[in-house]
């Protein structure tokens, strides 16, 4: 899809699913303004009424002004909700239970994690490294801590 929103020519330019033939659909520059003017080029989808400006002729004109959106994917709730994206510094980390303190703009947040990572923080802490978190966390039900995806 491709559009001019400004001049004297300015229109739209689709592909009917009906016929799979390119259509140019010409609107004033004050609509396409409104209803173009800050949109990137891409995946794009147009939600309007047009009429041909006499029954044999290829020129469409709109009727009132388009709706211009973008289709977002929505993903399986019950995947997301059990994710979490973790980016932070780490400044405690307990090896017994997994439990980790780490700072996002100064404010503390805990995380359970697997012992065994939490024994390497807890390690590298004792040594005075920084160590840093970063990456998408999932619940793990059965293990009942996160786990790096």
């Amino acid at each position: 899809m491709s559009w001019e929103s400004e001049g004297e020519n300015s229109h739209f330019v689709f592909l009917d699913s009906t016929n799979l033939r390119e259509r140019t659909i010409h609107c004033d520059p004050d609509t396409m303004s409104l209803s173009f003017g800050k949109k990137q080029k891409g995946n794009l989808h147009v939600e309007g009424k047009a009429t041909q400006s006499t029954p044999t002729s290829d020129t469409w004109l709109c009727v009132g002004k388009p709706h211009v959106f973008q289709k977002y994917q929505v993903s399986s709730p019950s995947r997301t909700s059990q994710t979490k994206t973790v980016q932070g510094q780490v400044v405690e980390a307990d090896p017994t239970t997994g439990q980790i303190v780490y700072l996002v703009r100064g404010r503390r947040f805990y995380l359970t994690i697997s012992p065994t990572e939490a024994q390497e923080m807890a390690d590298a802490l004792s040594q005075m490294q920084a160590v840093s978190i970063d990456g998408e966390y999932r619940y793990d039900r059965i293990k009942r801590y996160y786990v790096k995806d």
